[in-house]
């Protein structure tokens, strides 16, 4: 990959779905970071040359969940074909990440977008490009949409992360699709964001256990929430990382790993605790 410096940036390209200027500018908080803007709203960062290393909080928890827990299905000597789905391209940080750690996993990304993936990936390339569907998330993963039936190992959704997000985005319907796209003994994992008291994404935690079924209180068993403390106590604004595995209870001692991974100072709730946490 180029260094930061030979890109040339920053540089722009206008997409034509929003109307946004999406932009690619330097970081300064990092050696090599780039910052991935739309509409002057920071969306991802990369740091060039290193796609193991994760600036913000929340990928960095999403990564820990999938060393932990989706470490075999990815490795394809074990799974065979392993697929990962993103809805929200971003920068694509996190299918970097992924392609470091797993270079033989097949990844799609699904962004409204269409001018996005194709500009990230020329002033950023990848060793190995993603498939690249421009669509609505509900659409596409939706009765009729060209991902219907097709299952995915993980499935990423990080789209809008506030309660500004459309109404079909965030509905116990999507939820439900959502999670039909993951294999069983898969993988789902959720940006959410909220600021308090943290009403949206406790609305949207029990949207997504209910998804999950037969009943909130066995699908909280296998899934989790983690995010920095002041952000779950709901005392700063701030980024959640939600996964859920379809199929077995997450272990105590895979909890211990992703709470050890850090961020800290942070938590990681389950089972009774997430329940109470979505229903205070």
């Amino acid at each position: 990959m180029p260094s930061r410096d030979a890109l040339g940036l920053p540089r722009s390209q206008r997409l034509s779905f929003s109307g946004q200027l999406a932009e690619l500018t330097k970081d300064d908080l990092t050696e090599d970071g780039v910052v991935l803007s739309i509409g002057g709203a920071e969306q991802s960062h990369v740091e060039v040359g290193d796609p193991d290393y994760l600036l913000h909080d929340y990928l960095f928890r999403m990564g820990s969940v999938l060393q932990t827990c989706a470490r075999e299905r990815l490795d394809p000597a074990a799974a065979g074909s392993p697929r990962v789905l993103h809805l929200g391209a971003g920068a694509l940080t996190l299918p970097r990440w992924i392609e470091h750690h797993w270079p033989a996993v097949e990844q799609t990304v699904v962004d409204i977008e269409p001018e996005l993936v194709e500009f990230v990936l020329e002033h950023l390339p990848m060793r190995t490009s993603p498939r690249n569907l421009v669509a609505d998330a509900a659409a596409v993963i939706g009765t009729g949409g060209a991902l219907a039936e097709v299952s995915f190992d993980v499935v990423v959704v990080d789209l809008f992360n506030s309660a500004a997000a459309p109404e079909h985005l965030r509905s116990p319907a999507f939820h439900r699709a959502v999670f039909e796209r993951v294999l069983p003994g898969g993988l789902l994992l959720v940006n959410l964001g909220d600021e308090p008291p943290m009403d949206f994404v406790r609305a949207q935690v029990v949207s997504l256990l209910t998804a999950a079924g037969p009943t909130a209180t066995e699908a909280a068993r296998s899934a989790l929430l983690s995010a920095p403390n002041d952000v779950l106590e709901a005392r700063a604004e701030g980024n959640l990382t939600y996964a859920a595995r379809r199929g077995p209870a997450l272990e105590q001692t895979e909890l211990n790993a992703i709470w050890g991974a850090g961020p800290h100072p942070g938590d990681v709730l389950s089972a009774e605790e997430l329940r109470q946490w979505a229903r205070p």
